[in-house]
């Protein structure tokens, strides 16, 4: 039998072997179990997904941290680009939980997660002209080193991290806050164009006839808006026969969807009534003199007349003209002895200006007896005086006719009228002549009602 003395020692004995035996086998698994919370918890950060860091730790998915958090890793409101970025920044991620650091007391816990993360900051300092090649470079970037300490709690004998969504924790997901912007070049700026809108204006057929000017509107999809703040310069030329005959100011890209080429032949240095037939193109340029578009129309002049047209019309400018109405045609010009809006109704306030109170509104033409041209016209209406509003108007005209010329007592005259539907509208009605046989525009007017 053993003595009490032997008794004894073998009690402490065992005693402290079984306590260390305790120690060694983490005695209710917390460390194992904190360690095991720490990995599913990397995992979670390395994918990005908001919705399962809020779910698998303590946060309140009420909170302000839980919506900042949503936000910034499940929102819908990025590019294309932006996603393709995150993307290969997420690829890039890696963790490693340092089970030395963690730290168990009374249902607390802390440990380290080391991450390694592409260097995307080192990156965004060079030019791309595309979103693959920056996603090449982020995917053979360096990486830098992240750590985050993740405080645990015990809930129900579940290890919860306590600190997602904090300032630390989103210290991972600076990437998303990156900004990026990818080189801007011709090709890219070209895309933007709205081929469905833009065009030549008042041209037939990619044709002027007897033109005054030259107008290409370049209108751009919404997205353009958003070049503005990089300050982004255009401007445009014409040129003929390979010689430039005009050169526009520098042009903030993205201030408008519409950019209005426009050359009046008094811009020309050596300035004649109309273009002189042939070949034009507008070029759009950037600052550096990069082409970006390009658009090629044909000018046909009319065979200036043997004799007055008319023994007496054309000559001197008419009340009016070149003010509320011009001719595009000096041909048909050379016809008329006289012109100006004309009052039905008694509502003529001024020589262009209607009241409200306005039934008919009607521009009246007096020509000689020799001319004899059918003729289309149309009227559009507009309350704004922007090139986009203008533009937009008279693609979708109110009313449309065909006239010859009207004998009355007092001569031979042009009625282009317009029987309003209902109350007159405040605005601008604007009025476009065309040659019924070629589609070429002859005249353009406008009249204001108020």
């Amino acid at each position: 039998m053993m003595n009490n003395s032997l008794k004894k020692t073998v009690s402490v004995l065992l005693t402290g072997a079984i306590l260390l035996g305790f120690a060694a086998c983490d005695f209710g698994g917390g460390k194992k179990a904190v360690i095991e919370a720490a990995d599913s918890l990397a995992s979670d950060m390395a994918a990005a997904s908001a919705s399962k860091l809020i779910k698998n730790s303590n946060l309140d998915k009420k909170s302000s941290e839980a919506e900042a958090l949503t936000d910034l890793l499940d929102g819908s409101d990025y590019s294309d680009d932006q996603l393709a970025f995150f993307k290969a920044v997420e690829g890039t991620i890696e963790y490693e939980v340092d089970e030395e650091s963690v730290k168990v007391n009374k249902g607390e816990a802390t440990i380290d997660i080391n991450f390694t993360i592409a260097d995307y900051a080192s990156v965004l300092k060079d030019d791309f002209t595309d979103i693959d090649s920056l996603v090449s470079a982020i995917k053979k970037a360096d990486t830098k080193e992240i750590t985050f300490t993740a405080e645990f709690v015990q809930v129900d004998k579940e290890w919860l991290c306590d600190n997602v969504g904090s300032k630390k924790f989103m210290k991972l997901y600076d990437y998303r806050n990156a900004e990026i912007q990818l080189e801007v070049t011709p090709e890219m700026i070209a895309a933007l164009i709205d081929t469905s809108m833009s065009g030549f204006w008042l041209a037939s057929n990619n044709v002027y006839y007897d033109t005054s000017l030259v107008e290409y509107d370049y209108f751009f999809d919404s997205a353009v808006y958003e070049l503005a703040e990089r300050e982004i310069y255009v401007y445009y030329k014409l040129v003929k026969d390979g010689s430039t005959l005009y050169e526009s100011e520098q042009i903030l890209l993205g201030a408008s969807t519409n950019i209005p080429c426009r050359v009046d032949v008094t811009n020309l240095a050596n300035p004649t009534q109309v273009f002189p037939a042939g070949s034009y193109t507008v070029q759009l340029l950037m600052a550096d003199g990069q082409l970006i578009d390009s658009q090629t129309i044909s000018v046909e002049v009319s065979p200036a007349p043997t004799s007055n047209p008319g023994g007496g019309g054309g000559s001197g400018s008419l009340s009016g003209e070149g003010v509320y109405f011009d001719f595009t045609d000096p041909t048909f010009r050379g016809y008329a002895l006289d012109a100006g809006w004309y009052d039905y109704d008694n509502c003529l306030t001024g020589d262009y200006r209607y009241s409200s109170d306005v039934k008919t509104v009607a521009f009246s033409i007096q020509v000689s007896p020799d001319c004899n041209k059918k003729v289309n016209y149309f009227y559009a209406w507009t309350d704004q005086e922007s090139s986009d509003a203008i533009r937009t108007a008279l693609e979708n005209p109110e009313y449309t006719n065909t006239v010859t010329p009207t004998q009355y007592d007092n001569g031979y005259f042009y009625d282009f009228d317009y029987t309003l539907n209902g109350a007159a509208k405040k605005g601008y009605y604007m009025l476009v002549v065309s040659d019924a046989s070629t589609g070429g525009i002859l005249m353009y007017a406008y009249c204001q009602v108020s």
